[in-house]
């Protein structure tokens, strides 16, 4: 390492220590994966993903084990999780990747310390994701030449041959290129144009669309790309068209919530007809107790039929009582719906009601259809403007009951 020079990641003491401790017991430890990638994007990086070289799993748990607790997530190919001065480490050793059957599933890893650091990386998908680097020595290991194609904003494969095997994959390009906005190399273009998708989980086709809409720093790049490569329509044929205009607009807008922001996108990629084919093939429903079907499906709903006769603070209450305005907002461009929508106290979710059941038991109603019928009607008069307070809307409730 060049002490006049930072090394490319700052890693935690005990962090380093470990590394130390698995060198002195004969292995290598390199950092792999995303973080290797973003480090050298500048970007800030995530998980950190150590692979071990040659110590056999047995030697590996033991050096591990003096550091925390070890959970062994994957027992057969040898990879442990293991916490570290709060930051979760995930180390594993390399693994030999062999084909048994159709589709996704049909690969089988297999533990394999003495692989090598060349094949080891042989078996990731692209190039930029195939680098690894040493913090002992701050050495960067890039067989394949992925730093270069950092550097020259393109997705290549590592192998064409062992990159095929998951038809993931092609999915997995496509949001890369949503994600850092590279270009996709030709024949890598061709090898995803041929790769059979039938087989994908809806579960993993969703989580790739997911990972393009939402970390996309230009989701038109990726979609266009699965447009053109044929990959939509073999995974959602409802997206057969090229990418619309406002979607890398819409990403890029601070929407608080992932699930949220998947809605709202959702909701601008899918024409109104084809949306709940969509989502019934990608299994979307709720998300972290938001419900993010039935908002893409309100969003819809309310483009095509949005009150535009009404005055402008009746149609913001009328539409929060089914829609997220700020979403519909975005979707619609209407700023000044949502800045009435926010005097309201009605941007995201309908407005609080001014009477409640209890209050019509109080003024002597008994329960039944014709405290339900009070209820509507004061509500209705609540959306339309004209009650405005409890008190008001409860005098008003007494004209009413029969």
């Amino acid at each position: 390492m060049n002490p006049a020079s930072p090394p490319l990641l700052s890693l935690p003491p005990n962090v380093l220590a470990l590394v130390d401790a698995l060198a002195r017991a004969g292995g290598r430890a390199l950092l792999v994966g995303g973080s290797v990638r973003d480090a050298l994007l500048q970007q800030p990086a995530g998980d950190l993903d150590f692979e071990v070289h040659g110590l056999s799993l047995a030697a590996l748990r033991t050096v591990l084990k003096r550091f925390g607790k070890v959970n062994e997530v994957g027992r057969s190919f040898g990879v442990f999780k293991l916490r570290i001065d709060g930051q979760e480490l995930d180390i594993s050793v390399p693994r030999r990747d062999s084909k048994v059957g159709p589709g996704h599933r049909g690969i089988q890893a297999e533990a394999d310390p003495e692989l090598g650091v060349v094949e080891a990386a042989r078996r990731r998908d692209l190039t930029i994701n195939a680098i690894a680097w040493d913090p002992r020595t701050d050495e960067l290991v890039d067989p394949f030449g992925g730093a270069g194609d950092l550097a020259a904003r393109r997705l290549r494969a590592v192998d064409p041959a062992t990159f095929a095997e998951d038809p993931l994959r092609a999915l997995r390009v496509a949001q890369f290129a949503a994600r850092f906005a590279f270009e996709v190399a030709p024949e890598l273009a061709d090898l995803c144009r041929g790769m059979a998708l039938g087989e994908l989980p809806a579960e993993r086709v969703r989580g790739e669309i997911e990972k393009l809409l939402l970390r996309g720093k230009r989701p038109s790049i990726g979609w266009n790309f699965a447009y053109r490569a044929e990959l939509w329509a073999r995974v959602v044929p409802e997206w057969d068209h090229p990418c619309p205009e406002a979607l890398d607009a819409l990403a890029a807008l601070p929407v608080e919530g992932a699930p949220r922001r998947l809605a709202l996108l959702l909701a601008a990629a899918t024409e109104a007809s084809r949306a709940l084919p969509l989502l019934d093939r990608l299994h979307v429903f709720r998300q972290d107790g938001y419900d993010v079907r039935g908002q893409v499906l309100a969003l819809l709903a309310a483009r095509s039929a949005s009150f535009p006769e009404l005055e402008q603070a009746t149609r913001a209450r009328r539409l929060a009582e089914t829609v997220d305005v700020e979403l519909f907002a975005a979707l619609t461009g209407d700023a000044a719906l949502l800045e009435t929508a926010e005097a309201l106290g009605a941007s995201r979710s309908p407005l609080l009601p001014l009477l409640s059941g209890r209050d019509l038991l109080e003024l002597g109603m008994v329960p039944g259809p014709e405290l339900g019928r009070v209820l509507a009607e004061v509500r209705e008069e609540q959306l339309a403007g004209r009650l405005s307070s409890p008190e008001v809307a409860l005098a008003w409730a007494r004209t009413r009951i029969r």
